[in-house]
């Protein structure tokens, strides 16, 4: 491999660290919503380079996790009901689809991890942070047992923003609901029953539906 092409390897793992990191602190709130900040706060946060930080931005703006104000700086997008109704609308099929695909193509060890996911679930209780951990690991080993990667790429965004709506209106979250029905989609994948999985990923889709209706900012 030339210089080149390894600077530009290096440069694609830097712009992938940087938003790894920033999208952490966006679904987190430590970048609170609604907020403005600049290209140097984020660089100065993440201490990674001015080039892989501007390409993470632009992927997090082109998410509409940022928007960009010209000669302002950058707003963190506002939590917002009517777009989680929109988002909600959008992610419940692609859900559906990847855990059909997930419980058709699981192999022995993939099923062996969801099996564990939904063990770690059940004893996760009301501790949030541990339970959003576990929604993403699902996520991402879901993701591969698919095996679809346009499917995965159209629904990383829409994940974040789920979780970030979660974590903005965690005082309001019946908790109990989403671990049970996180607990038995992933149960159900490893099965191989792709019909009961699809039922309980419309089951999770419901909980996060129940929260956007009983929120009372419209945004």
């Amino acid at each position: 491999m030339t210089v080149e092409a390894l600077g530009a390897v290096n440069l694609s793992s830097l712009a992938h660290q940087a938003y790894t990191l920033l999208e952490e602190k966006l679904v987190t709130l430590q970048l609170e919503p609604g907020s403005m900040v600049s290209e140097g706060d984020l660089i100065a946060m993440t201490n990674i380079g001015r080039t892989p930080v501007r390409e993470a931005i632009q992927r997090l703006a082109h998410q509409d996790l940022f928007k960009v104000m010209p000669r302002k700086g950058l707003l963190v997008s506002p939590v917002s009901r009517f777009d989680m109704l929109n988002i909600l609308e959008t992610r419940k099929p692609l859900e559906r689809l990847v855990v059909y695909r997930a419980s058709l193509n699981a192999r022995d060890e993939q099923r062996s991890g969801l099996s564990a996911i939904a063990r770690n679930m059940s004893i996760s209780h009301e501790r949030f942070e541990e339970f959003l951990r576990l929604d993403h690991e699902l996520d991402v080993l879901l993701d591969a047992c698919a095996g679809n990667p346009f499917t995965a790429a159209a629904l990383a965004p829409l994940r974040s923003h789920s979780r970030r709506f979660w974590y903005f209106y965690r005082a309001q979250i019946q908790l109990s609901d989403a671990i049970v029905a996180h607990g038995q989609m992933a149960r159900l994948v490893a099965r191989r029953d792709y019909n009961g999985a699809q039922k309980a990923s419309d089951a999770i889709m419901a909980v996060l539906e129940r929260l956007v209706a009983g929120t009372d900012r419209i945004g």
